[in-house]
């Protein structure tokens, strides 16, 4: 071809395809022409290919890492650009991918290139509509023509993203093949972004590249911001970053791209279509997609994914409800939270946070309580913690609106006292407190030594039987103290109901005895000890339906006097309904 940095009659360019390292002067450079050295090293891990143009010392030297890893759908590309000489070098590098999406091995209208940028810089171009070489021009759309679309040029353009990358993706995605491919990279270091393509009404002819008709566009990445733009590496300096590159496909077109995954998002007849690409083997349940509402965060959809990989994207579409792409945050997250991709992102995802564990009980009225965080996106702000008084106390307000991660907490002997945390993150999603009935974390005060059976429980399963069915009961007394317990239990049993007595049973202690109505058990529970008290219930002819049975345990010999645990069973009025069949096919 005559393209690159000389004069036109002094150039030649080999459009071999595949992807390209262009250096150390702009264009195609000079070191596609010329033989490079490479080794090969395969593990359990993938493969890598390093590919190295020179040893030599007094010169710019390159040599790229490009490695396929095992378990994940794309080509993990490392430059490594070295200064070995004594003296700052001016330098020029691109990384120049030539894609023809689709099976046919030439381009069609409806690629369209997928830059990020409002404006761009024009470099070249033979559309007398179009600025002159380094002018700028409103991307996608110039004077009313959809620049991304390539069905919508006439001649040549190339073009680069102005300031510079405005993101961390560029691609380029066939809408009719429904296929494409993203380039993921650290928009820090490789600053420069740049499209080309030979034109569609009035291309350049294939004849000057090829002499089988097909066709291809360039996707290239740059240290610095365009080619007119000369990078430096001071003496023995060695530049190094890592990109992404992978073939997405079957997600209707590529609108956001990470390492992990690329999303396509369009809007059509009253519906937003979404795409989700995975690089990497996801089960079901592995992954979620949310979509915001983004001025309200108010949930539009929210679905966990079946199996995805990247032989098996996932698509769906949800109700736009008038609203516009831009009104919508479309996030593709793991099961963690983690942020994996998203389309205008937008932090509506609440903090999590939670009181840490303490002791079972303390020593002294004083104690430090400690509660931790975590948000994935922008970090946590505050904190807002509660505390309980007891199993039957309100929650109450202990700290609110606290940068803190600890304080102490001042109790009174016997009593013992729960915690919960939630916390607000920097965009001011606010969590909320969890309901647990023994709260995040809980202890008590002991300034001398006392049995504790405040976490004593009473358990019935199932809670909604049938008139056949019997209803197990357990009494779970639990001494949370330091001194043994000398415990009693009386569980007053519902009149309605009747007792299996030879279900009676205890783990330790004398057998529980029925009597008077009531279920009765006596004896030491050490501790850190539990003791579980057994028996099971029937139902009668008078056993009501549909009403609520409660028996009430009290349960005598905890630091502060008798507790009670109740526990309610309802009998299920079972009625059989006809069904009526309106069409049958075998």
């Amino acid at each position: 071809t005559p393209w690159g940095p000389l004069a036109s009659d002094e150039n030649w360019w080999l459009a071999a395809g595949g992807i390209e390292w262009c250096l150390p002067v702009d264009e195609h450079g000079y070191e596609w022409g010329v033989p490079w050295a490479w080794s090969v090293v395969t593990s359990t891990r993938g493969v890598t290919v390093t590919v190295r143009d020179t040893d030599a010392a007094s010169r710019l030297r390159a040599a790229v890492d490009i490695f396929l890893p095992a378990g994940r759908g794309y080509l993990v590309v490392t430059p490594h650009l070295e200064n070995p000489t004594d003296d700052s070098l001016g330098y020029k590098y691109w990384t120049n991918a030539m894609l023809a999406p689709g099976g046919a091995n030439t381009v069609a209208a409806d690629l369209r290139f997928v830059f990020n940028a409002e404006q761009v810089i024009v470099h070249s171009s033979g559309a007398p509509d179009l600025p002159d070489d380094g002018g700028l021009m409103d991307w996608p759309v110039h004077n009313g023509r959809d620049y991304s679309r390539l069905g919508n040029w006439h001649q040549w353009l190339g073009f680069f993203e102005y300031r510079d990358a405005a993101a961390d993706f560029v691609g380029v995605y066939d809408t009719a093949a429904d296929e494409g491919v993203a380039r993921v990279f650290p928009s820090t270091v490789a600053q420069g972004t740049k499209g080309f393509a030979f034109g569609w009404s009035d291309p350049v002819g294939w004849h000057n590249w090829t002499d089988d008709g097909s066709t291809y566009v360039e996707l290239q990445g740059g240290v610095a911001p365009t080619s007119w733009d000369t990078a430096v590496l001071d003496a023995g300096e060695t530049l190094s970053w890592t990109e992404y590159w992978y073939p997405v496909g079957s997600i209707g077109t590529l609108s956001a791209a990470t390492a992990e995954a690329a999303l396509g998002v369009q809007a059509g007849g009253g519906r937003f279509h979404i795409g989700v690409y995975s690089t990497a083997a996801r089960p079901a349940g592995e992954s979620v997609l949310y979509v915001w509402e983004r001025a309200t965060c108010a949930t539009l959809a929210h679905l966990d994914l079946p199996d995805i990989d990247p032989a098996s994207p996932f698509v769906t579409s949800i109700p736009a409800g008038g609203r516009s792409l831009e009104e919508v945050a479309v996030v593709y997250l793991d099961g963690e939270g983690n942020l994996l991709a998203a389309v205008n992102p937008t932090d509506c995802l609440p903090p999590q946070a939670r009181a840490d564990p303490l002791p079972p009980w303390v020593e002294t009225t004083p104690f430090t309580v400690t509660w931790s965080g975590e948000d994935v996106w922008m970090g946590v702000a505050t904190y807002d913690v509660q505390f309980r008084d007891g199993y039957e106390g309100a929650w109450t307000d202990w700290l609110t609106d606290t940068a803190t991660t600890a304080a102490v907490f001042t109790g009174v002997h016997g009593h013992t006292y729960f915690f919960r945390a939630r916390a607000r993150d920097l965009a001011g999603n606010r969590g909320a407190f969890d309901n647990e009935e023994w709260g995040q974390a809980f202890t008590t005060v002991l300034t001398e030594p006392a049995p504790v059976l405040v976490t004593s429980r009473k358990e019935a399963r199932p809670w909604l039987f049938a008139p056949h069915q019997t209803v197990a009961y357990t009494v779970i007394i639990s001494n949370t103290g330091n001194l043994a317990a000398g415990a009693a239990l009386t569980d007053t049993v519902p009149l309605e109901m009747v007792v299996l007595t030879e279900t009676l049973n205890a783990t330790s202690g004398p057998t529980p005895i029925y009597a008077g109505g009531a279920i009765r058990w006596a004896g030491t529970v050490p501790p850190d000890g539990t003791v579980r008290v057994t028996y099971t219930l029937s139902p009668t002819a008078v056993t009501p339906f549909a009403v609520g049975l409660t028996n009430t345990a009290e349960i005598a010999g905890s630091v502060l006097g008798p507790l009670t645990r109740q526990e309610s069973v309802v009998q299920a009025h079972i009625a059989w309904l006809p069904m009526v069949a309106r069409e049958w096919r075998p």
